[in-house]
């Protein structure tokens, strides 16, 4: 029955230099079976996203949402999204760490954006992933003090993040829908690269995020001419 949740890795060779394997003296088996698959086992569910603290935090965005989770497959991709990001983004801000433009800091904010999108997926309007934050607060607070001791901070910091990428989320997504929708009319499934360039410089799309949405529709971007169109934009800053 929980087979299905391990990653089965066989460590048997070292790769060298020049990419050929030799033996490792000691073998052994990677299950992948960390706490949280472990903790499945124990409480005799089938996801991560099932264990008692995660289920905490989809309480928390189901009290917000009004909706349930486990009715709407597709809407269960939403919670768990924001779940998982409501999470992380705890624990880097905690860390110290900042959204920005570049380095881990432009992971925080990407991360921050994707789980707003798909706040509004499941009817979220408005800044909501700092409450899920002080639920992961309230959740882990035991094990990692400082998410208490900080949380006042890493829920402005949230919030103040969510209140900025919202005032030009809408306007975002109203491109790329009349985007898509000329795709489809011309019976194509690639977004073109100064679409997605468009939608990262003005309206603050990470491409990850401009391809997340695209998914769904089976569209792909033009990764070529947005690469172009980016080392232009990195030629006139320089």
């Amino acid at each position: 029955r929980y087979i299905e949740l391990w990653n089965l890795v066989f460590i048997q060779y070292n790769r060298n230099e020049d990419r050929s394997l030799s033996e490792l003296p000691s073998k052994h088996v990677d299950t992948g079976m960390g706490l949280e698959r472990i903790t499945a086992v124990l409480q005799n569910v089938l996801s991560n996203y099932d264990i008692d603290f995660m289920r905490a935090l989809t309480a928390t965005t189901e009290k917000l949402t009004g909706k349930k989770y486990g009715v709407d497959p597709v809407a269960d991709i939403s919670f768990r999204v924001i779940d998982d990001h409501a999470r992380a983004v705890s624990f880097l801000l905690a860390d110290g760490v900042m959204p920005s433009n570049e380095g881990r800091g432009y992971v925080l904010r990407r991360l921050l954006r994707r789980a707003s999108r798909h706040g509004r997926l499941i009817g979220l309007q408005e800044p909501f992933l700092h409450e899920v934050a002080a639920t992961v607060a309230t959740v882990m607070g035991d094990a990692y003090p400082e998410l208490r001791t900080e949380e006042q901070r890493i829920r402005e910091v949230i919030r103040s993040e969510e209140e900025r990428f919202g005032e030009t989320l809408e306007k975002g997504l109203v491109l790329l829908e009349n985007a898509t929708s000329k795709l489809k009319q011309d019976k194509k499934t690639v977004l073109p690269g100064d679409v997605a360039f468009r939608l990262y410089d003005t309206y603050g799309f990470p491409l990850d995020l401009t391809e997340d949405i695209l998914r769904a529709d089976k569209v792909s971007v033009d990764q070529t001419g947005f690469e172009k169109l980016m080392e232009e934009q990195r030629t006139r800053g320089r």
